[in-house]
């Protein structure tokens, strides 16, 4: 039979054994854990594939300084970073592990090394082993061996409304996903800039439209992520660079249940895996146009008409008369010059006011723009407006074509003014004197009336203002009470202070030029003010998590939306090589200081 002084003695032992445990020094908890860095998938990858360096820290939950990424811009390209801890616990004995997982896309063949990590955790500084890497060619219908999806279940298209133009004419490339798998989420994470092209986003505003279509005889699902309308500044071949998505993919794990039910499933049976895929390059056959070309010359390519008219066919000397000039047809039409007015001499004329809107048409741009001028004529008689002519390539004809108005009459009424009338010199009339001269003497002050001094303002503010303090008293220990013993309400309290603080040392740093210090920075600011308006644990909260917590919150999607974007920013940032300026990181600021403010509107 176990005494219960037995039972009360065991007890202590492990009570100083686990406080022994946790107060031991540095050092020992150093010499116990261990960091190796591997790949997924082990040593080989193909190109455009996704792969993973995962560091893995046994004997630790966090670590002390967050790694130095190497730079892989030689053969990869950075997508992101994820964070997992584990505990276990086998024969008695308990362990702990951190693993950070960044995700890459090779992008260039070649056999490569990944230089080592070092890791600053439990106390001491350790240095994984560097890794070999091979990029192969991707073989055709080969799954992703990251995330065991083939080429055929997820992918882009780029389709362009033409591969063969003129200098100077629009047309259009939509991005469209094809998915036969369940995507629960994806996000456009790489856009590059046309090189040759002024390009016109024409994406549709909201959440794409997903409709069922069936390409080379399969059913997929399939959306518009992007839709841009490209211009060309010059002949020759022109190459457009893809652009890439990341997507969180459900798949089906059936080899192991039970891993999948306690792992990273959030159905039985199933997974949601990362995965990254781009569109095929676009090559444009751009030629010139003709010459000789007319002067001067609009640089539309496609279809003008030109209108001009005034607000009135007459109107008198001096006084102002609008002219309207409206330009509209196919092309890129935003980009038309202001027409060049041949107005008679005695004519005064101010800059237009610009107006435009432009669309998308089958195959390429379509709108119009309007100018108005205020004129000023300064003599009297009959004046004529002569025509507005603008010069453009007609596509369809393959000619140039001159756009024209016609002369517009006015008739000038009233006398020849070189200006504003002159105004009089007269002499100064006296207007009122019923204001008394300012006395400049000492005044003696004396009370006028034996009114009561209970009466007077005073008095009531006298009076009033004791048990305002006190009211002000009570609220104030009210309010100190609920910061002692209320953290949900504490956290919430000094929120935006403390983002506030995170983004002022973030701009310090992005100042110093410390760009991974200044993206790591900004994004505690966010996921801080977010755990801290919500009483949420902040270590451990990823974007998802974030997104999730403010959809419940009753945040619009919007502000959600942005947070995602300044988060996946700073990720890059953080782990890709070094490239914005310091001009462009306070910009970043001043953009996440405005999402702040609209968080701490929006959470409730």
């Amino acid at each position: 039979m176990v005494r219960r002084r037995d039972v009360v003695v065991g007890v202590q032992l492990c009570a100083a054994a686990l406080a022994l445990l946790l107060a031991g020094p540095a050092e020992g908890r150093a010499q116990d854990a261990s960091v190796r860095a591997f790949l997924t998938p082990s040593g080989q990858v193909g190109v455009g594939r996704a792969f993973v360096i995962n560091v893995e820290i046994l004997g630790a939950q966090s670590v002390d300084r967050e790694p130095s990424l190497p730079d892989l811009s030689e053969f990869a390209r950075y997508l992101s970073s994820n964070t997992q801890s584990s505990v276990s616990m086998v024969n008695g004995r308990t362990t702990v592990s951190l693993t950070i997982q960044y995700r890459y896309q090779a992008l260039t063949e070649g056999a490569f090394r990944i230089p080592a990590f070092e890791v600053e955790a439990a106390g001491g500084t350790f240095t994984t082993d560097p890794i070999d890497l091979v990029v192969t060619a991707a073989a055709p219908g080969e799954p992703d061996p990251a995330s065991g999806l083939a080429p055929t279940d997820l992918f882009i298209t780029a389709e362009p409304s033409a591969t063969t133009v003129r200098e100077g004419q629009p047309f259009l490339v939509e991005y469209r996903i094809w998915t036969r798998v369940d995507v629960t989420n994806f996000g456009v994470t790489d856009v590059p800039e046309p090189e040759g092209f002024w390009v016109e986003d024409l994406t549709p505003a909201g959440q794409p439209e997903v409709e069922q279509r069936v390409r080379d005889g399969v059913q997929y699902a399939t959306a518009l992520i992007r839709r841009v309308a490209l211009v060309p500044t010059g002949a020759g071949e022109r190459t457009i660079e893809p652009i890439g998505i990341e997507a969180q993919v459900r798949v089906r794990r059936g080899q192991d249940p039970f891993q999948d039910f306690f792992g990273r499933s959030s159905l039985f049976g199933t997974t949601i895996v990362p995965t990254t895929v781009r569109a095929e390059p676009l090559t444009i056959d751009v030629r010139p146009l003709p010459t000789p070309r007319p002067e001067p010359f609009s640089g539309l390519v496609g279809r003008l008409e030109v209108e001009a008219a005034l607000d009135r066919d007459s109107v008198d000397a001096n006084e102002a008369v609008t002219l309207t000039v409206r330009m509209s047809g196919e092309g890129n039409i935003r980009t038309l010059p202001a027409p060049e007015l041949e107005l008679p001499s005695d004519f005064e004329a101010f800059p237009p006011e610009v107006s435009e809107s432009l669309r998308a048409v089958e195959g390429g741009l379509a709108g119009s723009k309007t100018f108005e001028y205020v004129l000023i004529p300064r003599a009297p008689g009959r004046r004529e407006i002569p025509s507005v002519d603008v010069a453009y390539f007609d596509r369809a004809s393959g000619t140039y074509r001159t756009a024209t108005t016609g002369p517009i009459g006015l008739t000038v009424s009233g006398e020849v003014m070189d200006g504003p009338a002159a105004l009089g010199r007269g002499g100064v009339s006296l207007l009122r004197e019923d204001i008394r001269f300012i006395r400049l003497g000492a005044l003696e002050l004396r009370r006028t009336s034996g009114g009561s001094v209970f009466g007077g303002a005073g008095f009531w503010l006298l009076l009033l203002l004791p048990m305002a303090a006190m009211a002000g008293a009570v609220a104030l220990r009210r309010h100190q009470d609920l910061l002692a013993g209320d953290v949900g309400y504490a956290r919430g309290r000094k929120a935006g202070r403390v983002a506030r603080k995170r983004l002022a040392e973030a701009r310090r740093l992005g100042e110093a030029d410390d760009a991974r210090a200044f993206y790591a920075e900004v994004a505690r600011a966010v996921r801080g003010l977010v755990a801290d308006r919500m009483n949420l644990a902040e270590a451990g909260l990823q974007t998802a998590d974030v997104e999730a917590a403010l959809a419940s919150s009753g945040v619009d999607e919007e502000t959600r939306a942005e947070v995602r974007r300044c988060l996946e920013h700073c990720d890059r940032g953080r782990f890709a090589p070094p490239g914005a300026d310091s001009e462009e990181r306070s910009r970043f600021v001043e953009r996440v200081t405005e999402l702040m403010t609209a968080l701490e509107r929006g959470i409730r």
